[in-house]
């Protein structure tokens, strides 16, 4: 069925851009590289070009189908069922996780002495509001929050190199301890998050308006995304060190805080705060609808708005008990889920689909050419 929803090219562009930098700006990327940082998230840049171009032959094939409706059709109705669902609880499970993420990143920061079941609950809340008022305007809605990011994220870059806090010798020497460490940092983690989670956007594709426009801005929109997350890794290994940045939670707070000009400019991070929340925000509604979008396809429901409050909910207590304390849950999410959830879903799974669709659709082909 033919969704009745259409976006243009520059608000899936704004979408995916911010979608991108969501957690991927607030931890930090490959810190495991040390100063080398910026190259896995370079390399992976092509890397998430090649897991868009597998999404997007499927889209090209299925063009009006998201990802939980053609895997009945590739593999068949139970085995594609099971497979959709999958997605369903694995977005979902990325909506409790990313939540989780910025639920710590308040409580560390700035409400000390509220719950993370509280701060959930607002977050969810506000996210269910816009979901009511339709994609169409979340799609809208993300235009503005790019022009904040903008408005904001330009002068913090210039008040930092007024405030000479960048240090370029920190980014030496390169390739001190060779390719290794950056071979590790690129697969899976990088690669993964945040390019990989753009497996989410299997359901959204079939809302772009044409297929040209999806392909235009997509690959736009990882490579933009990609360059401004290699730019901000510079930025922030300049500015606070390796050293710093591996004992860091949350290195672009660290650097942000250093920014201190006289008397009168200092303590930024109440500002870029509202920004990081900003990208969280756009992260986990992605995951939430589409994990909402697969519900009612799969379930063949008239409305699927009647499970937005039964999977916000569901959401909203998995993100409190998805680990007992933060370094386990950052445990979880660094070492598990990029190898047992990660690879399954974003690579394994979509080109298991492609390669038997090609297959489908070559036997099918010669099928028809043979004379009666």
């Amino acid at each position: 069925m033919k969704s009745k929803i259409k976006i243009g090219g520059l608000q899936f562009f704004c979408l995916i851009f911010l979608f991108e930098l969501g957690s991927a700006v607030l931890f930090g990327m490959a810190k495991e590289a040390k100063q080398d940082a910026w190259i896995p998230i370079l390399l992976g840049i092509a890397g998430g070009c090649i897991l868009f171009s597998v999404y997007l032959g499927l889209h090209k094939r299925y063009p009006d189908l998201p990802l939980t409706s053609y895997s009945q059709q590739i593999l068949g109705k139970y085995l594609g069922w099971v497979i959709g669902f999958g997605y369903v609880v694995y977005f979902s499970y990325l909506a409790a996780r990313v939540l989780r993420d910025f639920e710590e990143l308040l409580v560390i920061s700035q409400y000390h002495n509220t719950s993370l079941l509280t701060l959930g609950l607002y977050m969810i809340a506000s996210i269910i509001y816009v979901m009511f008022k339709g994609f169409e305007v979340f799609s809208r809605l993300s235009q503005i929050c790019l022009f904040l990011f903008l408005f904001t994220a330009l002068p913090i870059l210039l008040l930092e190199v007024s405030a000479q806090l960048l240090q370029p010798e920190n980014l030496l020497p390169l390739l001190e301890n060779g390719w290794s460490p950056v071979i590790k940092a690129l697969f899976p983690s990088t690669i993964s998050v945040p390019f990989g989670e753009m497996v989410a956007f299997t359901m959204l594709l079939p809302l772009v308006k044409d297929y040209k426009t999806a392909k235009r801005f997509g690959y736009l929109g990882i490579i933009v995304s990609g360059l401004y997350l290699t730019f901000r890794t510079l930025m922030n290994i300049a500015a606070i060190g390796t050293d710093a940045r591996m004992r860091s939670t949350f290195p672009v707070l660290t650097e942000i805080g250093l920014v201190e000009i006289g008397d009168f400019i200092q303590r930024l991070d109440s500002l870029i705060l509202i920004i990081l929340v900003i990208l969280g925000f756009v992260k986990i509604f992605i995951f939430f609808y589409c994990a909402v979008l697969g519900l009612g396809d799969l379930f063949k429901l008239k409305k699927p708005d009647k499970m937005i409050y039964p999977l916000g909910i569901l959401i909203i207590f998995t993100s409190v008990f998805i680990a007992p304390n933060f370094n386990t849950h950052l445990e979880i999410g660094f070492k598990i889920v990029p190898i047992y959830l990660h690879l399954p879903f974003q690579m394994a799974i979509p080109i298991i689909l492609l390669l038997v669709a090609l297959i489908k659709s070559k036997i099918k082909k010669s099928r028809t050419k043979q004379p009666n």
